[in-house]
């Protein structure tokens, strides 16, 4: 928990209780214990304070702000252990098209599923709408009865029922007006901004409209999209409060949705904004559109469309699709050279927040080479201008000053590498996840891959959605996989790569060339368990220097272990673990190829000196400071002339006569 948050009415922070634990411990479990046996929280400890945060610049009315509740420390602590509990078993009952809080979904997956079922959509030539739905104050008009009613239906036990009443029942308000508490409300519905159960329980109750929409389509009543070879079902998709649906052009399914919506509105509290609600078209005509439009009460808009942040049906190859990264990137600029930051404070903010302002949509979208160059051209101008106007010399190259620092640059990374990287990491989800909805669509769209784990990495020219880049990726990933051996029955003995550093059939081609099962998982060829049956089904019999190979095989395959009941898994072969992660995958590529280089890395920047100092130090190692010498090459017209070190008046002023002065 977060030690210095802003604190509720009680004014005390978490800092506090971990730092006076010795003195409070007692009280503190004697407080559990007791909400543990009547499932009550007075109201002074519920209490919190409501802060008016705007939505947008010149904020006028109260709808144009958002409530976020100070709640105190205390009960923070309390539901903070109620919310672990809750996170534990969530993934259990809310149902996969909801991707908000449940462990192992993440915002993406929704992003992805919605970029592919409708670019399918598109390229197959069927109707189809697509409509967003924006919830009228969502958190806030919760019913505190039907919540409890939901949970009783899931399964929760009375006494766990009885702790949730007593968590939202004592809740009161008061509103900070310049800083001073104005007024105290006692709550009769909602769920709070802040608390850390909130959205939790939201996702169980938003889990309802997704079980009638489900018994809707059960009943033929609504029909969602239907896409790929196995006719994979999708008809809407949640993030917290952020819906979309996806429907065909049938007027009587479009009025099936809007009698869901308010039925769904009225038994939960949660009503539909539809001045804000857009319906969007598929390969269907502007008149029909506005035909279901009229029927639903809401807009019609055009592509692309913002969905969770990332563009819906955008081209990723068109430079306007990434305007709102550029446009991100200059506004922060704007601000940042206004002030009067030293070198090594550009370095910062470049390294803590410009290289990372594009990641979201490089996690997803494959950035064109136009794009990068603009993205880098601004931190590199960035990077070398200070403050005031005119050109400045960038005294490094910008391809150096990507490197690790390990090798010489200041770490900032090649754009290109991090988006590779970032792709990488839908490759190695995919077979670990074979029960998600996201990997259920790409598989009923692109079909297996020949190994058994991946998806098949061929993707037609006519795909401009995101796991067209996503598959570009899978040659340069796949050369840092490989496969740990449980019951054999997914790793393919002569293919994967599985035993040494190359698989089995680059190690021992010849019998890989008279085998008549190419494709043959291990468990086929050695069994279950020792001694191994050794059953490889060669064509013909063995020339001896066949034979000389299979004995050698053999005798190297002694040392295999096989468990019957574990099953094969795929391993990272980067470090730090076995466990993909980006940055090794990113540091890998970037280091790629290159040769070795000597740099004093330890000298330059784990020095004991203000980091400003160490950033001077980095040029002068790299000698690349302006000193006269180097002006009288680069523009001679600002060198002084003659070249000579004004500080002892004998030497040439260079670099390296400097450092020695300086020693």
């Amino acid at each position: 928990m977060d030690r210095d948050k802003a604190p509720g009415p009680d004014g005390f922070t978490i800092a506090v209780f971990q730092d006076c634990w010795e003195v409070i411990k007692e009280d503190l479990v004697r407080v559990f214990a007791e909400f543990h046996r009547s499932g009550i929280i007075n109201q002074s400890t519920n209490a919190s304070f409501i802060v008016l945060l705007p939505k947008k610049s010149m904020s006028r009315r109260i709808s144009d702000f958002r409530p976020i509740s100070l709640i105190t420390s205390l009960y923070k602590i309390i539901v903070k252990v109620l919310a672990g509990r809750l996170r534990g078993v969530l993934h259990e009952t809310i149902h996969s098209t909801q991707g908000a809080f449940v462990q192992g979904r993440q915002i993406l997956d929704a992003v992805l599923i919605a970029n592919e079922i409708v670019d399918e959509k598109r390229r197959s030539g069927e109707e189809g709408v697509v409509f967003k739905i924006d919830f009228e104050k969502a958190y806030d008009h919760v019913s505190w009865d039907f919540l409890d009613h939901v949970l009783e239906m899931k399964g929760f036990s009375l006494r766990w029922r009885k702790w949730m009443r007593g968590c939202l029942s004592s809740v009161s308000y008061a509103v900070l007006v310049n800083g001073n508490a104005k007024g105290w409300v006692k709550a009769s519905r909602g769920l709070r901004q802040g608390d850390p159960l909130s959205p939790f329980l939201f996702n169980i109750v938003a889990d309802v409209l997704s079980r009638m929409l489900l018994k809707a389509e059960e009943r033929n009543v609504l029909e969602g999209f239907r896409v790929g070879r196995n006719r994979t079902r999708v008809s809407h998709l949640q993030f917290a409060d952020d819906t979309i649906f996806f429907s065909s052009t049938r007027e009587k399914d479009m009025m099936t949705l809007k009698n869901v919506l308010l039925v769904f509105g009225h038994i939960s509290g949660l009503k539909v904004n539809l001045y804000k609600s857009n319906i969007y078209c598929i390969n269907l005509e502007q008149n029909h559109l506005s035909r279901l439009a009229e029927m639903l009460d809401c807009k019609t808009s055009g592509w692309p469309i913002l969905y969770l942040g990332l563009p819906l049906e955008g081209n990723p190859k068109a430079c306007g699709f990434w305007d709102p990264v550029i446009e991100r990137i200059s506004r922060r600029l704007d601000g940042w050279q206004k002030a009067y930051l030293s070198f090594g404070g550009r370095i910062t903010l470049i390294q803590s927040c410009l290289t990372h302002m594009p990641c979201y949509f490089l996690s997803l979208f494959k950035i064109p080479a136009s794009v990068v160059a603009k993205i880098e051209r601004m931190q590199r101008e960035f990077l070398w201008s200070g403050v005031g106007e005119g050109k400045r010399d960038h005294l490094v190259n910008w391809d150096v000053v990507c490197k690790p620092k390990s090798r010489g640059g200041l770490g900032f990374g090649k754009i290109s590498m991090r988006n590779v990287a970032l792709l990488g990491k839908w490759l190695w989800r995919y077979p670990r996840e074979g029960s998600a909805l996201w990997h259920q669509v790409i598989l009923s769209i692109y079909g297996s891959h020949s190994n058994g784990w991946d998806v098949n990495n061929i993707v037609r020219w006519s795909h401009r959605c995101p796991w067209k880049a996503i598959a570009l990726v899978f040659q340069e990933f796949s050369k840092f996989t490989r496969f740990v051996v449980g019951d054999g029955d997914r790793i393919r003995f002569w293919d994967d790569l599985w035993w040494g550093d190359q698989p089995l059939g680059i190690q021992y081609p010849r019998l890989l060339s008279v085998v008549t099962d190419k494709n043959a998982p291990i468990s086929s060829i050695l069994g279950y368990s020792r001694p191994f049956s050794w059953n490889f089904n060669f064509r013909r019999n063995l020339t001896d220097s066949e034979i000389e190979d299979l004995e050698g095989l053999m005798r190297s395959l002694d040392r295999l272990h096989i468990s019957p009941l574990v099953p094969d898994k795929r391993s990272w072969s980067l470090p730090p673990s076995s466990l993909f992660t980006v940055k090794s995958f990113f540091l890998t590529l970037s280091q790629y190829a290159e040769s070795p280089l000597v740099f004093p890395t330890k000298f330059v920047w784990n020095s004991q000196v203000p980091f400003k100092v160490k950033s001077f130090v980095w040029l002068v190692a790299h000698k690349k400071v302006n000193t006269n010498d180097l002006l009288q090459l680069r523009r001679p017209h600002k060198a002084l002339s003659p070249d000579i070190c004004k500080l002892c008046m004998k030497h040439g002023e260079t670099v390296d006569h400097l450092s020695s002065i300086a020693l």
